[in-house]
């Protein structure tokens, strides 16, 4: 079938176009997409930092409606109301039987390259150009084709936009502060980077009753964003140094320290300023091409923990769920992360608004 897609044939070349979408295979579901997350992950694939490489249809995030299903497929039927999990795992490999499924042997050859879990594609141009799923998804288009593992089902009264967002933003960075750090009640808490993962991990540091809770960026129209989601301080990390400012708030450091960004320096940023004996964990991806050096110093003579957190240490299958309960209940304020929407059409409009700090985080409707 023919749907029009953000495709990204070379680095740094991204058009809206008409594409070629084969059918769904035994497991497999055909889903018409209603919305998609703008995540800074599209836009470091888009520019060529991050592993899988164009020709691809960009988009993770995403929610929306399935409308035909696989020979195989037993969970789901179609006029399913779905959210899309990228990370698809086998539940069957070393890591998923130990209970992370979140690192399945199987993504490296598949996701993280942006095949489908069999490692094939069902995208291509028109003028025939196989085309890459990002991320196992390419939700930034009408309608997907993803496996059945890459599905969980939502109800009537969680919104698209909402369901996206929980699919990778929400996860990732609550994630790291329920799952990864496991923070504790009454800790005071610090967050570098107030983009959709870092306001997520907002969320997570309040939900886990952690105060203080402070927000650390460089623009003050994120650090707004930050109080909104539940920060009871902010840093403007241009304007005064963030280490001591965070010493001085939380009496020698805070407990935990999370780092979204995950460049060379907001790393290091994070290690220094944790108390000792504290945890820095480490979410953002900004530096996953560099070798980062590290201040041993603090690390061995400090006794602290520097931790790495991939899409929040969750078992999607389990932790996707619990979120959207979560936001049912009114704990997880999602609705106030959705600052502005945009036609697929819009998408450049979309990355720019992300970049520049003007949106806590923006949805492409469909």
């Amino acid at each position: 079938m023919k749907i029009r897609a953000a495709v990204v044939r070379e680095i740094n070349q991204l058009t809206i176009e008409d594409v070629e979408l084969d059918a769904p295979k035994p497991y497999e579901l055909l889903v018409r997409l209603h919305a998609a997350g703008v995540c800074h992950s599209d836009l470091h694939t888009y520019r060529g930092e991050l592993r899988a490489a164009p020709p691809l249809v960009l988009g993770h995030e995403g929610a929306g409606v399935v409308e035909k299903v696989g020979a195989a497929v037993t969970k789901f039927k179609p006029g399913d109301r779905i959210l899309v999990n990228w990370l698809p795992s086998c539940l069957h490999c070393e890591a998923c039987l130990r209970g992370q499924s979140n690192l399945c042997e199987r993504f490296p050859s598949t996701t993280l390259v942006g095949l489908l879990p069999d490692g094939t594609t069902r995208l291509h141009t028109l003028d025939g150009m196989p085309l890459k799923h990002y991320l196992s998804s390419a939700t930034m288009a009408e309608y997907a084709v993803i496996d059945e593992a890459g599905a969980i089902a939502i109800p009537d009264d969680v919104s698209f936009e909402v369901g996206a967002l929980i699919g990778c933003a929400v996860v990732t960075g609550a994630g790291a502060v329920i799952n990864t750090a496991h923070a504790e009640a009454g800790s005071s808490a610090a967050v570098i980077g107030c983009g959709g993962v870092g306001l997520s991990a907002i969320m997570g540091a309040k939900l886990a009753g952690c105060n203080p809770i402070i927000a650390v960026d460089v623009m003050e129209s994120k650090l707004a964003f930050a109080l909104q989601m539940g920060a009871t301080h902010t840093i403007n990390a241009r304007e005064v140094d963030a280490i001591e400012t965070l010493r001085t708030l939380t009496r020698g450091g805070p407990d935990y320290v999370f780092d979204s960004v995950g460049a060379a320096g907001t790393i290091n940023q994070a290690l220094k300023a944790v108390r000792p004996g504290g945890t820095a964990t480490i979410i953002g991806m900004h530096a996953i091409k560099t070798d980062v050096p590290i201040a041993v110093g603090p690390l061995v003579a400090q006794n602290k923990r520097l931790l790495g957190s991939f899409f929040g240490s969750s078992r999607p299958h389990v932790d996707l769920p619990r979120l959207v309960e979560l936001y049912r209940s009114r704990r997880l304020p999602l609705d106030d992360l959705i600052t502005k929407r945009y036609a697929l059409d819009e998408l450049p409009l979309a990355f720019a608004d992300m970049e520049a700090g003007h949106v806590a985080r923006g949805v492409i409707t469909l």
